[in-house]
């Protein structure tokens, strides 16, 4: 099925494929951010583009740069191209207070947005946040010899049992996400924070959740593990937990 999108051109003449749904009387909206190698069309957030229409919540959704509908290659994308994309979808796209929705790299795209753009941000949610991700899931994660690959090849390949597929970590992406690391220092965020992780993630450990929620200066800020799940957060019971986590920060 074939869905209709719109494009937000860059400078460089490619586009970012977006869709917004928006309410003229109302001044608050969320956007999604998706995660590593996922595009706009996936279960949590068509569950979630649902919810925002029928409660006449603003909802903006979008692919990154080589993911989706959006043009270029993913292995050519970096963390400060993605979060380039995501600060253009606020400035450009949005209006009025957002809540924005991060799942996995996404929260940790959103959070970095959220820096960068703290006048417009209601509250932000974080689902099986991937913060840092670059760093502590990925270099830190590779084995003798596949440093030894990326320092030959410049890229490692890893395979995916979400995607039965492999993908590649590129050089550029681990150098650059050095310059976007959080967790080394305290997280200068003031507004709303809801951090929700499933405790049978195999991607991300939830034990990170506690860390990022350790790291954030709010003081209005909550983290909620899920004993039964795991990274996927799409089952009706973790979306009713995430509708409930909006309502309380639109409420707020």
């Amino acid at each position: 099925m074939n869905i209709s999108y719109n494009k937000l051109y860059d400078s460089e003449d490619g586009f970012i494929a977006y869709i917004n749904h928006s309410y003229p009387k109302n001044n608050l909206g969320i956007i999604w951010f998706s995660g590593l190698n996922s595009d706009m069309n996936g279960t949590k957030v068509s569950k979630l583009s649902s919810y925002a229409q029928q409660n006449n919540i603003n909802f903006c959704k979008f692919d990154y740069f080589g993911h989706g509908k959006s043009t270029g290659d993913i292995e050519d994308g970096t963390i400060s191209k993605w979060l380039e994309n995501g600060l253009s979808v606020i400035d450009n796209i949005c209006n009025g207070h957002l809540i924005l929705v991060g799942s996995s790299m996404g929260a940790w795209l959103a959070l970095l947005c959220s820096l960068q753009r703290k006048k417009r941000i209601k509250g932000i949610v974080l689902l099986a946040p991937a913060v840092d991700m670059t760093e502590r899931l990925m270099w830190d994660e590779f084995t003798s010899i596949e440093k030894i690959e990326f320092e030959s090849y410049g890229s490692v390949k890893r395979y995916s049992k979400k995607y039965d597929s492999n993908y590649i970590i590129t050089e550029k992406l681990i150098i650059d996400g050095r310059n976007h690391l959080l967790l080394n220092d305290r997280i200068k965020v003031n507004f709303p924070v809801r951090i929700i992780h499933g405790m049978l993630d195999e991607a991300v450990p939830w034990q990170l959740s506690l860390d990022i929620g350790r790291r954030i200066k709010s003081q209005n800020i909550k983290t909620l593990l899920i004993k039964d799940a795991d990274h996927s957060l799409s089952r009706q019971s973790d979306m009713r937990l995430l509708f409930s986590n909006i309502e309380d920060l639109i409420n707020n």
